[in-house]
């Protein structure tokens, strides 16, 4: 890795949908050399690993758009405004999966697409839940909790089930809090 990075000469607002903003950026690289890059700009999110008491993970399944199809994956959520990442995570367990957690532990955080997005995430880990619902949004539509034991999540990964970027990435985190938690 080196130290320099490459410094930004210019951004133009290409526009905006929702809480996405599009924009280009020129930016110079340490020997002088300049690229456009096409950015997608995002609030940030959250993803949450939902432990029951039985401990099994509660998933959802999602109509996800771009995909064309419903995936199953880890709760999340896109943060509001200036909104805490401890705050988007409380509230989005309760909206998708209808659990409060009495235990919410941040474990990691990833940027997902980093060559084209902003999109960060902060994983977090939910346990001690208690039944407390919040409606969901009006633009998704979720599953009851699906719930899977850690081999079966492994199992889902591996024959194709589970094919969110999130959810996998989710298991590595996972797996390191268990390792430090020793």
């Amino acid at each position: 890795m080196t130290d320099e990075i490459p410094s930004l000469v210019s951004s133009e607002p290409l526009g905006a949908s929702g809480y996405l903003t599009f924009r280009r950026d020129t930016i110079r690289f340490p020997n002088g050399h300049e690229a456009e890059r096409a950015i997608v700009g995002h609030p940030g999110a959250v993803a949450i690993i939902a432990i029951d008491d039985e401990g099994k993970w509660l998933l959802v399944t999602q109509y996800r758009h771009p995909a064309r199809r419903e995936l199953l994956e880890i709760p999340a959520g896109t943060r509001d405004d200036d909104e805490a990442p401890e705050a988007t995570a409380a509230r989005e367990v309760r909206e998708e999966i209808g659990y409060a957690a009495g235990n919410l532990v941040r474990i990691g955080g990833a940027y997902m697409v980093p060559g084209w997005g902003e999109e960060y995430i902060d994983f977090f880990l939910a346990t001690d839940l208690t039944a407390s619902p919040l409606p969901q949004d009006e633009d998704e539509y979720l599953s009851e909790p699906i719930r899977l034991t850690l081999d079966e999540v492994y199992a889902a990964v591996d024959d194709g089930r589970i094919e969110d970027a999130k959810t996998v990435a989710a298991l590595t985190y996972y797996q390191r809090h268990l390792a430090r938690s020793k």
